[in-house]
């Protein structure tokens, strides 16, 4: 887009400079001009001629064409530092607004060249997929958002304010709609309806505890009653335990995920060790209640399923790519 108006405006003002020295030319049908009534005589001799230079075969070097500072490259495509600019003001006004000190936003000027560089990523597999939005549906998306704006002029004053021109906003727009479109072609699998398991567990962080109360579960001891007086968990031990209904990759803890959806129901696991990143051990036992292998999914778990669909598509995309940065950043 930006090159093609560098070049549609430099071809006007090719236009005006030929259209202006046009006007000094002599008329090409060689019309009449004013002779001296009495023209001078000269008779200095006319200087010798010098020889004509021979033709030569060297081609003549193209003229450089300046090049725009680039922020980074993304597969060959230019991310240009005055975009990376335009969007680090937007984001430092934005956390301003936001009453966030920049020295507590973290390495922000990574995160800005991230997200410009993951949108055309993002682009870029939306245009392969042949997927494409026309001007006229950005049009129309104006339109909407204009009408909400309300009063006339409101839309103009929040582009200004947001330190927009219309044609970067739309520019953007373009874009967001082709994420929408590409987001909605990645997860176009993402089922309503999966197995999901009814569980309930218990946390405690004491190895000795732990096995002490599963000998105590398999003498037939309440997993419900044994979860509310023992488990560290104190928000599901009120209800002893009982996770509800979940689909896979929903828990935080995998492995407690894992276990649950390899047993049969009413069935109580063994004890499940688990060591988080600090290096804490915790200890679980998990019985499940009941098995569903079609159940629908809330809207909340389908969110999930559909966020980690795209997450895992797009992390592929950054796999995939070859990046090349220009701008400093502390990542």
């Amino acid at each position: 887009m930006l090159m093609k108006r560098r070049i549609a405006v430099w071809g006007l003002v090719l236009l005006l400079l030929l259209t202006a020295c046009g006007d000094d030319e002599t008329p090409a049908d060689g019309g009449p001009t004013a002779v001296a009534d009495n023209p001078p005589t000269d008779t200095t001799p006319a200087p010798p001629t010098e020889p004509p230079i021979p033709p030569t075969d060297t081609p003549i070097p193209p003229t450089p064409t300046p090049t725009e500072p680039l922020a980074a490259l993304v597969n060959g495509e230019p991310l240009f530092l005055a975009d990376y600019e335009r969007e680090l003001s937007r984001y430092e006004q934005a956390q301003a607004e936001l009453g966030v000190a920049l020295e507590d936003a973290g390495d922000y000027h990574q995160t800005v060249l991230d997200a410009l560089i993951e949108r055309e990523l993002i682009t870029q597999a939306a245009l392969s997929a042949n997927l494409t939005i026309t001007p006229d549906m950005v049009d129309a998306k104006v339109a909407e958002l204009k009408a909400a704006a309300g009063e006339s002029g409101n839309f103009e004053a929040w582009l200004q304010a947001n330190q927009w021109t219309e044609e970067e906003f739309r520019t953007a727009l373009m874009a967001e709609m082709l994420v929408e479109q590409i987001v909605a072609q990645v997860t176009t699998d993402v089922p309503y309806a999966v197995e999901q398991v009814h569980a309930r567990y218990l946390q405690v962080d004491d190895l000795a505890l732990a096995q002490s109360l599963k000998q105590e579960l398999d003498a037939g001891a309440d997993f419900a009653f044994l979860a509310e007086q023992n488990s560290l968990d104190r928000l599901t031990a009120q209800a002893g335990g009982d996770l509800g209904f979940f689909a896979r990759g929903s828990l935080l803890v995998p492995e407690v995920e894992d276990v649950a959806f390899s047993l049969e129901p009413n069935a109580i696991s063994d004890v499940i060790t688990v060591t988080d990143e600090t290096g804490q051990v915790t200890y679980y036992l998990v019985q499940v209640i009941e098995i569903d292998p079609q159940r629908p999914l809330t809207a909340d778990l389908r969110y999930t399923l559909l966020q980690q669909t795209f997450e895992e598509w797009l992390s592929g995309q950054w796999e995939q790519a070859t990046i090349e940065r220009f701008v400093a950043t502390n990542g």
